[in-house]
């Protein structure tokens, strides 16, 4: 039971992080990422397990072993590119690594379920031997590329950045020394098979926490970034609205602004866009800021400009939660669809303006569409 109890340790608690993210709402790329690799790594100890009472079966729990080093590549791809960090290529890699993983529990089943004499000719023996070449050469070189993409441009971060970066690399670098390097060094063959299990669950995990805490970081800087952004905008808000209050009163607003915020509005939609500035309104038009600010608030009788833009983008929101073709729509998409750069700001603007929540909303409108519907009877 003590050698079985690492993969014990190592089922649990990749099982644990599986589940958190993989239940979480509102996922993003690097969510699915983690939760399958956390599979992988269940499976990696079920196999371990299982492997004393289930016989050649335990070669099937193997084939969804395929997810480690390959989408750990992936995971630092994600965590540490801002934009475009999965291609289809990339995928295409990934997958050609999964590929000789399941090969080569394939071949281990063919051997035991006895049929070695077919194995046993020259041509499949090198096939095996190309294969396991192939393997060692593109899993070493995923390992670098995973390392590589945690310290790349590293100069040029902030200190935030960097901290997440030391540690995803110095994980990586010493699961990697752990599990291959330092057993060589300290055990005997006898030791290292006796010590393995610790060893690669010591490893597996210690990989487990670092990405997780790099994501604990990153939207931890995320939260902080869009409160900021909040906090900005409202000051801009109050400001615009002090200039307004001491321009003159009795000047007239005028109407090709009008026409010009209404063509922004109504035929190019310029509300869906993140983060919009009165300055942005004013550059398309080429009018002075002070002009725009003056007729949103007496001719539209908006009190502030972010007022009058999230009035369109709540409008625009309501109009994909009532849409039955976007019901599988997420809150946290419909609110990117409408121009909000972050969930807790569209939820606050959407129940200021509507007195409901997003998802409040729409179930209520799901309610009333579904007690509209004909009634049906006998007689």
């Amino acid at each position: 039971m003590s050698d079985l109890f690492p993969f014990y340790l190592l089922v649990f608690f990749c099982m644990g992080i599986m589940f958190k993210h993989a239940l979480k709402k509102d996922k993003s790329l690097i969510n699915y990422l983690f939760a399958i690799f956390c599979a992988s790594l269940c499976m990696v100890g079920m196999q371990k397990l299982s492997a004393s009472s289930i016989g050649i079966y335990q070669y099937f729990i193997g084939f969804a072993t395929c997810a480690t080093c390959n989408v750990v590549w992936l995971i630092a791809r994600t965590l540490f590119r801002e934009s475009n960090p999965i291609s289809r290529r990339h995928v295409a890699l990934a997958a050609a690594i999964a590929g000789l993983i399941v090969f080569n529990q394939t071949w281990h089943l063919l051997i035991a379920i006895d049929i070695q004499h077919l194995l046993a000719s020259d041509s499949m023996l090198r096939i095996k031997e190309g294969m396991n070449e192939i393997t060692t050469l593109l899993s070493s070189s995923i390992l670098a590329l995973s390392f590589w993409e945690a310290v790349r441009n590293y100069s040029q971060k902030n200190k935030s950045e960097r901290l997440q970066s030391i540690i995803f690399a110095s994980a990586f670098c010493l699961a990697v020394f752990n599990s291959s390097i330092l057993p060589k060094f300290l055990f005997t063959p006898t030791e290292i098979d006796q010590y393995f299990p610790w060893l690669m669950t010591f490893s597996a995990l210690l990989i487990v926490a670092a990405v997780q805490l790099v994501i604990y970081l990153q939207n931890k800087d995320r939260s902080l970034a869009s409160f900021c952004t909040d906090t900005q905008n409202q000051l801009n808000a109050d400001q615009e609205h002090t200039i307004d209050l001491s321009a003159s009163k009795n000047e007239c607003v005028d109407m090709k602004v009008v026409s010009g915020i209404n063509a922004l509005i109504n035929n190019q939609q310029i509300y869906l866009t993140p983060n919009l500035k009165i300055a942005d309104f004013a550059q398309a038009l080429k009018t002075p800021e002070y002009k725009i600010s003056r007729a949103i608030r007496i001719h539209y009788k908006a009190s502030n400009f972010n007022l009058f833009v999230n009035q369109f983008r709540v409008k625009h929101a309501s109009n994909i939660l009532l849409d039955q073709d976007a019901q599988h729509w997420s809150i946290l998409v419909v609110a990117l669809e409408s121009g909000f750069s972050s969930l807790v700001t569209f939820n606050r603007v959407f129940k200021s303006i509507t007195g409901a929540m997003p998802s409040e909303f729409r179930k209520q409108n799901d309610l009333q569409s579904h007690n509209k519907l004909p009634q049906c009877g006998l007689g």
